[in-house]
């Protein structure tokens, strides 16, 4: 297992294992059948929201930092940083699923979206999954950009962060999207990570503040949250709830989780740093991992195809970890575009999310 660095916020590496392992366990349930007593469990694919909130908190402070203190934003670097941490394991993830997509569907195209990540709009007939990965990688592509559109006009800032995330929840409402996973309607989230990161960087009064009650807040963002498993365990099915109510939650889990040293580095749990950093490949590669279950596991007691998803998981993410996102996240530091510590006065990484989850 490898060595925690010890520049790694403990608190935030926890909310990326939570946010893993609440996905794996929601797939796995809809995977085993999604029987009545286990349904509610698929409310764990809401740790997808949780990626990404923790994703515009990450990157939004990154930016900004950077932008107050080189009075800029180095695009092509912040893009080329982030495109060598996303893109190789998700291509190669790629190339396998359509090389074995072409096996059983001879006659089907080239489903050439998946190359600009434009499935969450168009077909998605494999790796289902992909759709967030789709909204991370139109945020990045945005987030930077409209940061310093606005730098020029701090006042501007906040105003702007509303509108990103009011826009999302009128499309929802107002019914302009043809799937919830398209990014239109799902980029609030990430907007709500960046708003977080722009009052704790330009709003030291209102940040003291949050962090003041950041424990009550947690209590109650985490009791409203608990309180929708219990109504799908009621009705025996999943609570269907807009997604900006689940971006508030996990916005309160954030301030909580940096609102002190003490949590910073309190909050954790043995195996935290392991599944955090490769939460990404996990997210990736799990779907696999429950189809030959599904095929090849016969009727096992539902704890046992949960364990085995979670070793299966783990092993196969272990390989494409060590093989494919190490090397090239080492070798970025062979280029001066994409080394760490350029620009020097912003040399913190900043993980991905999703599901994805570290640097």
């Amino acid at each position: 297992m490898s060595a925690k660095p010890i520049n790694r916020v403990s608190s935030l590496d926890f909310l990326r294992s939570l946010a893993i392992l609440m996905v794996l366990l929601a797939h796995t349930v809809l995977a085993y059948g999604a029987p009545r007593h286990l349904a509610f469990l698929q409310l764990g694919g809401t740790g997808v929201d949780l990626f990404f909130v923790l994703s515009g908190w990450l990157l939004g402070r990154h930016l900004l930092k950077e932008l107050r203190a080189t009075g800029g934003i180095d695009l092509p670097r912040f893009w080329c940083r982030r495109w060598l941490r996303t893109l190789p394991a998700y291509l190669a993830v790629l190339a396998a699923t359509l090389i074995q997509f072409r096996l059983s569907n001879a006659d089907a195209g080239l489903p050439l979206q998946y190359l600009f990540f434009g499935q969450n709009y168009l077909e998605m007939p494999f790796l289902h999954v992909s759709w967030s990965l789709c909204v991370e990688e139109h945020f990045y592509l945005l987030v930077a950009p409209a940061i310093l559109i606005v730098a020029r006009h701090h006042r501007l800032l906040i105003p702007v962060l509303l509108t990103a995330l009011i826009l999302p929840f009128a499309c929802r409402q107002l019914g302009l999207y043809s799937s919830i996973e398209e990014t239109h309607v799902r980029f609030d989230a990430c907007a709500a990570g960046v708003l977080l990161a722009a009052i704790h960087l330009h709003c030291p009064n209102a940040w003291s503040k949050l962090t003041r009650f950041a424990a009550p807040l947690f209590a109650i963002a985490a009791t409203i949250y608990v309180s929708f498993y219990v109504i799908c365990f009621v009705q025996g099915t999943q609570v269907v709830s807009d997604p900006g109510v689940f971006a508030i939650i996990f916005c309160a889990f954030i301030v909580f989780a940096v609102s002190s040293e003490s949590i910073q580095q309190r909050l954790t749990f043995p195996g935290c740093y392991y599944i955090a950093s490769r939460s990404y490949a996990i997210y990736l590669l799990h779907p696999e991992v429950l189809a030959l279950l599904k095929r090849f596991g016969g009727q096992l007691p539902f704890a046992v195809f949960l364990l085995l998803t979670c070793i299966g998981s783990c092993l196969v993410a272990e390989i494409l970890y060590r093989c494919v996102e190490l090397p090239v996240m080492n070798a970025r530091e062979y280029f001066q575009i994409t080394r760490t510590g350029e620009p020097a006065a912003v040399s913190a990484e900043v993980p991905t999310v999703q599901a994805h989850a570290a640097t």
